[in-house]
């Protein structure tokens, strides 16, 4: 594997954080799951990543306030109650700034232990009852009269997958190298959850730039392979437009039969997974995404879909299901 780690460091130079994470990622051996599986498992723990509820979404919330902090925000602004939402309320109260989400419905119709966190970090609740389709525009009008109140709004792209946030995973397949460069652990499969796509398309842009010989295989939490695919080619052909670099789309790897009845809704296969993680390594994953994910990897290996080498499982973590 060639050293190229310091070419992922040099393209996000230029980049601010907000410092809000702890970095490099914990990457550690499953011994239990890989002895009952019969091949070697790691696991890569953003679920840990040290900030408001963790995950994924506190990764990317790193690049977006360090850019909106670069850029003189003094209020960021987004949609929908999600764990990335709830994160960001954490990541404007840690930097200063005020945060206000427009939420679908009324109050009273929200869930009150989520209204509640959002509480706990001062974040500001605007409700639109005319459903989702209102949403943008709510948004637009509530982002107008700030601006109107002279304030420097940051508008956060809902799930944070725009090209800025997306340079998170860039990041994080720099440090599976670092990792890899420092134990000679090389991970020939890389397994996560793909739905807003900023995690996929940050980690294949990263692997075109860092020479890793690897496949990111991506578990759909919704769309088709098609859908999924594109969603993520696009993302990955903004995030290179913004490093100068180039991404080979053949990279972006997408299984969608583990979807289950649909987005949002847990299957038998992926809480039979979660509860497998539990039991043989005390990880906790959710019936969403990482879920999912792992029902995936278990059926994988159970079917010998995995080559030789260790398989990276990527906990994308954050979704924190008591708050919906």
């Amino acid at each position: 594997m060639t050293r190229l780690t310091k070419s992922i460091s040099e393209h996000l130079a230029d980049h601010p954080l907000a410092g809000l994470i702890q970095v490099p990622a914990v990457i550690h051996g499953l011994p239990r799951l890989s002895s009952y599986l019969g091949h070697e498992i790691y696991v890569l723990r953003d679920d840990l990543t040290g900030f408001g509820l963790g995950g994924n979404k506190t990764r990317k919330l790193d690049f977006l306030f360090g850019d909106a902090l670069a850029r003189g925000a003094t209020t960021a602004a987004t949609i929908k109650a999600t764990s990335f939402s709830r994160n960001a309320a954490a990541a404007a109260s840690a930097c200063g700034l005020d945060l206000h989400v427009v939420l679908p419905g009324t109050e009273a119709s929200r869930n009150p232990l989520s209204q509640a966190v959002f509480a706990r970090w001062g974040t500001r609740l605007h409700y639109e009852d005319r459903g989702m389709e209102a949403l943008p525009d709510r948004l637009e009008s509530v982002v107008a009269s700030l601006r109107n109140q002279d304030e420097h709004v940051y508008v956060l792209h809902p799930g944070g997958s725009d090209s800025i946030g997306a340079l998170s995973y860039v990041r994080v397949l720099g440090e599976i190298c670092e990792f890899s460069e420092r134990t000679g652990v090389h991970f020939p499969y890389m397994v996560h959850s793909t739905s807003s796509a900023g995690t996929q398309a940050g980690l294949v842009v990263g692997q075109s730039i860092a020479g890793y010989e690897t496949r990111v295989i991506g578990i759909s939490a919704s769309r088709s392979v098609s859908d999924q695919r594109e969603q993520v080619r696009e993302l990955a052909v903004s995030t290179d437009r913004l490093l100068g670099t180039v991404t080979d789309p053949e990279k972006i790897i997408v299984d969608d039969g583990f979807v289950g009845p649909g987005y949002a809704e847990a299957s038998k296969e992926g809480e039979m997974a979660a509860q497998t993680f539990a039991k043989m390594e005390g990880i906790l994953l959710d019936p969403i995404y990482t879920g999912k994910a792992a029902a995936a990897l278990l059926e994988y290996c159970a079917n010998n879909k995995f080559g030789s080498g260790p398989v990276l499982f990527i906990h994308t973590g954050g979704n924190a299901g008591l708050y919906y």
